[in-house]
């Protein structure tokens, strides 16, 4: 097929059709570079809603720029047609790979995991649902990073909503229950169950849910139970397989916070496959695996029930017993019983007060989800209200605490005002400066009284201030702080060390160039960064 001219862009071979357009690999004939061109056909063009649904995709590809995301280079109109350049991705998708390789390694899937987080995460803080996650969307560059593409039918929360109310949109075997009924309306969590059907996927080579008719397949989204993916996925381990129920969850509340939790959790799998646990050593070791196997009532009745016929006068073995059959279903019967029956708040106490006294995190998700929800539900003044408070708080804390490590591992702005608050106290604490960080944590504690959304850091901020008063800190004033700060940027520059050098400089610069006090200290710091030869010149002095 002969090339066409359209516009700047030489087009080439088609790569592709969707529903919202079809795309072609095109050169950029003003700098030769290729890319794939996203074009809106003729006959769509027509369409006023389509025309909205294609302007809309470009505003939001135009503004999410992140390395897990295929960037936009350059989109409008040319002439009459729609048209949008997006980065070539040469690697294929996930779904081209998981039809040659079957399925991935589950430490594969971790990793592939994070990534998608990280595009997710940034999507939704820009208000943007993709509401269509699955393994033909997420592209692969040839050294292996994930790319997420395709936002056509992707939800703006700042846009005007393009689809009708309660109308279906997605791919089946990735929709939330939500999703399908119209109901709640989507949300972050929408993509994170699509995430959870994705892993699945990947683990095991299918997903979750399966069916013969569409109708069939999206019953089982909304009514059935998932599966566990280690029953077909037998290396994986049982902390990724929970991860993966909970992503799968009918209620978009139970599913995880948000992707940046998430993302966590998968850290926090890798960390604990350190002592080689999995679905298999696991049973090799007599341990449970968290996996449970429940054996429907009348079921059993039924296979009791499945007697050879005996010859008249033949009692046969004891097994066949009528009154050892009798007594062994009043056993399971009992047993069925004690396992439904609703357990004690000493029972419940007990059991999360060892858990909360693991060093794993993962037990004490284990603890909030079995008992110390229940225990708050059922025994709200119960003598072991204090406890379950207390403990739900050291969940809440560690939790904010680790997704505030990752926004910043990650170079993202606090988003909330505890956040913000918290994070500049410990920056001031890390520095050295005890007297600041104390104040703006006794600050923190009264500000944030009385709300909960920043109950986590306004508790943060107390742990800090004990650690503080109990250690005995320095409390010398902040001009000898700074002042010592300055001697050790320019020991670290006498020995050659300009990075750290430059570090502790920026850190002053920071940190108190709104401070009247420490105006000539800090105009010094920044006459150092400017100009190395005075930073030289007094490191020369003796």
């Amino acid at each position: 097929m002969a090339e066409r001219q359209l516009g700047p862009f030489l087009l080439g071979q088609k790569l592709g059709v969707g529903g919202m357009g079809v795309v072609y690999r095109a050169t950029f004939t003003k700098t030769g570079q290729v890319v794939a061109l996203k074009l809106l056909p003729a006959e769509l063009a027509a369409k006023p809603k389509l025309v909205a649904r294609f302007e809309r995709e470009l505003a939001i590809v135009k503004k999410l720029k992140h390395p897990n995301i295929v960037p936009c280079l350059w989109g409008g109109k040319l002439g009459e047609q729609q048209v949008m350049a997006m980065e070539l991705i040469e690697g294929g998708s996930l779904a081209s790979e998981l039809k040659k390789r079957g399925k991935f390694p589950w430490e594969e899937v971790i990793r592939i995991g994070q990534q998608i987080c990280s595009a997710l995460e940034h999507a939704h803080e820009h208000g943007i649902i993709h509401r269509d996650l699955k393994p033909s969307n997420l592209l692969l560059t040839k050294d292996g990073k994930i790319k997420l593409a395709d936002f056509g039918i992707a939800r703006d929360s700042d846009a005007t909503a393009l689809t009708a109310a309660g109308k279906t949109v997605g791919t089946f075997a990735y929709m939330a229950p939500e999703q399908i009924r119209g109901a709640p309306p989507v949300s972050a969590k929408t993509d994170l169950y699509a995430l959870g059907c994705v892993l699945f996927e990947l683990l095991s080579g299918t997903p979750p849910f399966a069916g013969e008719t569409a109708g069939e397949l999206l019953f089982q989204h909304m009514e059935k139970k998932p599966p566990r993916v280690s029953a077909v996925a037998l290396e994986c381990p049982v902390w990724f397989d929970a991860l993966l129920q909970q992503l799968l969850e009918k209620d978009p509340d139970k599913r995880p916070h948000d992707a940046l939790a998430v993302s966590a959790a998968l850290t926090e799998v890798e960390a604990k496959v350190a002592a080689q646990a999995s679905v298999l050593t696991h049973a090799a070791s007599g341990m449970p695996t968290g996996i449970n196997v429940t054996t429907d009532g009348a079921e059993i009745r039924g296979l009791l029930k499945k007697k050879r016929k005996k010859k008249k006068g033949d009692s046969g073995p004891i097994y066949e017993q009528t009154w050892f059959l009798a007594s062994l279903l009043a056993v399971v019967v009992g047993v069925v019983a004690w396992a439904v029956w609703p357990k004690s708040e000493d029972y419940l106490w007990e059991k999360a007060r060892l858990l909360m006294d693991s060093s794993d995190p993962l037990d004490w998700n284990r603890a909030n989800d079995d008992y110390l929800s229940k225990l708050q539900k059922r025994f709200p003044q119960g003598k072991s209200a204090a406890f379950v408070e207390e403990s739900i708080d050291k969940i809440a804390m560690r939790r904010a605490e680790e997704q505030l490590k990752n926004k910043m591992r990650l170079g993202k702005d606090p988003t909330s005002e505890g956040e913000r608050l918290y994070a500049n106290a410990r920056k001031y604490e890390l520095f050295g400066d005890n007297v600041t960080a104390l104040e703006m944590y006794n600050s923190m504690i009264q500000l944030l009284e009385g709300q909960p959304e920043h109950r986590p850091f306004a508790n943060l901020a107390r742990r800090q201030k004990a650690q503080i008063e109990s250690s005995g800190p320095n409390m010398s004033d902040r001009l000898k702080i700074v002042t010592e700060a300055l001697n050790k940027a320019k020991a670290q520059y006498k020995i050659g060390n300009v990075v750290e050098a430059d570090k502790t400089l920026g850190s002053i610069v920071s940190l108190y160039e709104t401070n009247q006090e420490l105006r000539p200290l800090v105009k010094r710091a920044k006459a150092w960064l400017a100009d190395k030869s005075a930073l030289e010149a007094e490191s020369e002095e003796p």
